[in-house]
């Protein structure tokens, strides 16, 4: 089993505050980052709650100043693109829970014994490089996120050798993960039958969401998946493989079919069925368990 206790001396799974804000200094959007910390919350680091009061800071800063609808594709396109998602980079990077949430969706995808692994939508790298700890027999750990740090994040994780920053996936893929992503996209749906066509048959994905209204780039249109998520992603290829209850829940899963327009007419319907006042996720859970 994966756990804390596990540290490779000369790669720390938690890295301290400090070393991480060092380490991303050489951002050319460094100063500006920085400057949303007080000078002891520079030197100390922050929590969690602060965080999210950055994010949602930066979010209305420039929806004040932006021309794209707050929400849309192009809006957030230049939200992930903030400097103070290097703020959020290093607090997740020095935070053992968040740290134990990433551990639990690497544990969840080690059973099908993954060479090729993609991080979908994974920030400065956590999963990446725990994947790199844990899974030796990974030979490649493609990460891909909307951010265009990759300059910062490739210099990051520049002691593994077996992670690629890429601009865009390469599949197929033996295992994807997904950690606190989908509630931020557009359209969660679409990305989970993006996710079946770039994963093998027999392929393990493991994902967290948090369909609800913690910060600002949680998107509303998509709170109502916080019901049903897990079933949908049934209904397109997938059969549910286990669950970690850390800070998060993580979900696990294995490939066992391509999606086909049949299974996405399914998932569709129960997105709709989703958004109606009645307990679903109740009724789903007798019918069909998890």
């Amino acid at each position: 089993m994966l756990n804390l206790e596990t540290i490779h001396q000369e790669r720390p799974i938690v890295n301290e505050w400090s070393s991480v804000l060092e380490r991303l200094s050489i951002d050319s959007n460094w100063q500006q980052a920085v400057s949303y910390l007080s000078s002891v919350e520079q030197s100390q680091g922050i929590t969690l709650q602060r965080l999210w009061q950055l994010l949602d800071q930066a979010w209305d800063e420039l929806r004040l100043k932006n021309t794209y609808p707050v929400g849309s594709e192009a809006f957030l396109h230049h939200y992930y693109q903030h400097p103070i998602w290097l703020i959020n980079a290093t607090f997740c990077e020095s935070y053992e829970a968040t740290i134990n949430d990433r551990l639990a969706a690497v544990r969840l995808v080690t059973h099908v014994n993954p060479r090729k692994i993609l991080d979908f939508g994974g920030g400065i790298g956590t999963v990446s490089r725990l994947c790199s700890h844990f899974i030796p027999q990974a030979e490649v750990i493609d990460l891909v996120d909307i951010t265009e740090f990759r300059h910062t994040i490739k210099h990051y994780l520049a002691d593994y050798h077996n992670i690629r920053v890429l601009a865009a996936s390469e599949g197929p893929y033996d295992a994807i993960i997904s950690t606190e992503v989908l509630e931020h996209l557009t359209n969660p749906v679409e990305t989970i039958i993006k996710i079946n066509r770039l994963l093998r048959t027999g392929g393990a994905f493991s994902g967290s969401w948090s369909f609800m209204p913690v910060i600002k780039s949680h998107l509303p249109q998509n709170f109502h998946l916080h019901r049903t998520m897990p079933w949908i992603i049934r209904c397109l290829g997938f059969g549910f493989y286990g669950f970690e209850r850390r800070g998060s829940m993580v979900f696990g899963f294995v490939k066992h079919s391509n999606v086909s327009p049949i299974m996405i007419k399914k998932a569709r319907l129960l997105e709709k069925v989703a958004r109606l006042p009645i307990p679903i996720e109740k009724i789903l859970l007798l019918l069909k368990g998890l």
